[in-house]
């Protein structure tokens, strides 16, 4: 039984891990947490959104690889994330994740897109139901092969007035 005369050595600073409230004397064996944001198990002091970083150590930037100034070394995001794209809704190529227009937008041209019809348009890059088919012919109307309908000139044959009888003399 303890009388109170014995005398016991251990931890006494009570702000160490290992601290003894039986000691009486510290013998040097205290240890505290290696860092000040964590606790004796080496667990976060503060951590505000759970993620195993304490928030001392937390590096704010954008963390969506498809961004395009990703930062891997962030561990909170900080709404800095840039998509660049085109940012106009009446534009053909619209990128609906897009915050910084790159200039690049594409907006309807209305024509004929078909390279074989006889109407294309290099610069149209929205059929507008305007092609025409190419009709090959000849377009002369004082020929005898005019063809009306033809929009692509072809060999012409002229009329030959005369007799067209192969037993005829004339």
């Amino acid at each position: 039984e303890d009388d109170g005369s014995c005398l016991y050595q251990g931890c006494t600073d009570e702000t160490a891990c290992n601290y003894d409230p039986t000691a009486d004397i510290d013998d040097g064996s205290c240890t505290f947490p290696t860092e000040d944001y964590l606790d004796c198990n080496g667990d976060c002091i503060n951590d505000t959104d759970g993620d195993g970083i304490c928030d001392e150590l937390e590096i704010f930037g954008c963390t969506d690889p498809l961004a395009d100034n990703y930062d891997p070394a962030a561990t909170q995001e900080d709404g800095s994330c840039i998509y660049f794209g085109c940012t106009d809704e009446e534009a053909l190529n619209y990128d609906e994740i897009a915050n910084v227009d790159n200039g690049a937008c594409v907006y309807p041209i209305l024509g004929c897109i078909d390279p074989n019809a006889f109407n294309f348009n290099v610069d149209a890059n929205v059929d507008d139901g305007s092609c025409i088919p190419v009709i090959i012919g000849c377009m002369d109307p004082t020929m005898w092969n005019y063809n009306i309908s033809a929009n692509t000139a072809d060999t012409c044959i002229p009329y030959v007035y005369g007799c067209t009888d192969s037993t005829a003399w004339n």
